[in-house]
């Protein structure tokens, strides 16, 4: 019996000891092994490491809070521009991210894309090379239509390559809502556009610096000439000063469908910032009336932006 309590005693010491470091139990003088945990089993959900305490936290930059913008004060800007040519204003503005700072009650109408169309076709045909690359002619092409606006040059790409399709198809890369091909294929300077539209693919332009389309095209607008090719003088809205060096812009122009002119200005700032303005007047005022309230307005989306 003195055997047994104490044979008994020490099971209930082993039992305690087993419920606080082990899953293994004693019962008589027996110890059972612990079954095997499965690997489903040992998994454990692990919190992601708040970016604060990441080793690489400091080569991440913080988004920035979107600045703040007296829009009120901004569109009354605009809208004085404008008012002298009665001309219609659709622009928006956004910021690095791509947020949208500023836009106007046109922002989203449809207006023909003047030459502001070669932007799609050129990019689409940059991001889909031929086997074996471009050829120098048809490279040479894709720039003058950016740094010159080359009519004749867009006339050789929309026709060789299908420019209703690369529009369509930029359209749906992009998500472009109030984009699409001319109702006349033969007239890509007809093709509608929205100031919210050419914002949106420019934004996604900046979004991937080191892609070839993005690069390529960002860095030729950078060298858009003060002349085009037709001899139309390119320096105004953006490129007319308010935007500073080291702008991306693409102008277009177009005169008299409808009896209406186009004259819009797009591009990406030095800071980062998209500026897109498209502005429509009637074809009875002068190109001078016009440029001007395309250039107020772009001074006073740019400044007040800033």
């Amino acid at each position: 019996m003195a055997s047994r309590a104490l044979i008994g005693t020490a099971c209930v010491g082993a039992l305690v000891a087993a419920l606080l470091v082990s899953p293994a139990l004693c019962f008589g003088s027996a110890a059972q092994e612990p079954a095997a945990v499965g690997a489903a089993e040992a998994t454990v959900d692990v919190e992601p490491v708040p970016r604060a305490f990441r080793e690489d936290a400091d080569r991440v930059p913080p988004v920035p809070p979107i600045r703040a913008v007296d829009e009120a004060a901004v569109l009354s800007g605009v809208d004085a521009a404008a008012a002298p040519a009665s001309t219609s204003v659709g622009a928006v503005v956004l910021d690095p991210q791509g947020r949208t700072l500023l836009q106007t009650s046109d922002a989203a109408r449809p207006l023909p894309s003047a030459s502001l169309v070669k932007l799609l076709v050129v990019q689409q045909l940059l991001a889909r090379p031929a086997p074996g690359g471009w050829d120098s002619s048809t490279w040479f092409r894709m720039q003058r239509a950016v740094t010159v606006s080359d009519d004749a040059a867009m006339n050789v790409l929309w026709t060789r390559y299908d420019g209703p399709a690369l529009v369509r198809a930029a359209v749906a890369e992009f998500g472009l809502s109030g984009t699409a091909p001319p109702t006349d294929p033969s007239q890509w300077g007809q093709a509608t556009t929205t100031a919210a539209d050419v914002g949106r693919f420019l934004s996604a332009l900046t979004a991937t610096p080191s892609s070839l389309a993005s690069a390529t095209l960002l860095a030729w607008m950078r060298g858009a000439a003060p002349t085009a090719a037709d001899g139309f003088d390119q320096r105004f809205g953006l490129l007319s000063g308010p935007a500073g060096p080291g702008v991306a812009a693409k102008q277009g122009w177009m005169c008299c469908v409808d009896g209406r002119r186009q004259l819009h200005s797009a591009g990406v700032l030095d800071d980062g910032r998209v500026v897109v303005v498209l502005g429509e007047g009637s074809a009875a005022r002068p190109w001078s009336q016009v440029e001007a309230a395309v250039d107020g307005a772009t001074a006073a989306l740019v400044a007040g932006t800033r």
